[in-house]
């Protein structure tokens, strides 16, 4: 009896003793575009720091319909970035290097025992502009599946494939080259335009290939 009440005491003690995690903290605000307005239905990001990338589990909430959102407690005491997007309209991942506003810089925030809650303002980054129309044979009008290949001036690049129909989102302010290469044609490598779009801008175009025959 005596041994088992030692063994409790001890394993009591070690509990008590190891690590835990604080998850107290709390972190609130609001989201606002470039003029300042709030964005309703956006998703922020806080990012843990200090961590390896196996470790770091970023955790996110959405904005309500003015525009201001809640990490409400649940975060361990340690320095975050807060950061947000919204792909629906135009604002994507601001830390993408596609993407990426080379001005826009995250929200740090330290959470800590002495200051467990932080209330912060975090802006979006440049929304992107939207490039839309077919890839259609010259001669016949005929949509082709394609390949569309899309380039900044820093060598950052974006690809996808397309049946005819194309809807592609393009970093704004920023020189953009597009190239079409033709799947399963004799035409491959086909470079089209040169571009550089106003954040929110739609350019509608169609792409005409001459030489498609299969």
């Amino acid at each position: 009896m005596k041994l088992f009440l030692f063994l409790i005491v001890v394993s009591g003690t070690l509990l008590s003793q190891s690590p835990t995690k604080h998850v107290s903290g709390q972190i609130k605000g609001t989201v606002i575009d470039r003029t300042g307005s709030p964005v309703s239905f956006a998703t922020v990001y806080a990012v843990p720091q200090g961590l390896t990338l196996d470790e770091v589990t970023s955790h996110s909430v959405n904005t309500d319909s003015n525009g201001a959102f809640d990490f409400p407690g649940g975060l361990e005491f340690r320095s975050y970035k807060l950061y947000s997007r919204k792909d629906a309209d135009g604002y994507l991942n601001p830390l993408d290097a596609f993407y990426a506003d080379g001005e826009y810089r995250p929200v740090e925030v330290a959470l800590s025992r002495k200051h467990p809650s932080a209330a912060v303002v975090v802006k979006l980054g440049k929304q992107a502009a939207v490039i839309s129309g077919k890839v259609i044979d010259a001669k016949s009008g005929t949509p082709l599946m394609a390949y569309l290949g899309l380039l900044d001036e820093e060598g950052n690049g974006h690809s996808v494939v397309v049946d005819g129909d194309y809807n592609v989102v393009v970093p704004s302010e920023r020189n953009v080259t597009l190239m079409v290469t033709v799947l399963g044609t004799r035409r491959s490598l086909v470079p089209v335009s040169h571009f550089r779009l106003e954040p929110g801008q739609r350019v509608f175009m169609d792409i005409p290939i001459s030489g498609a025959e299969k």
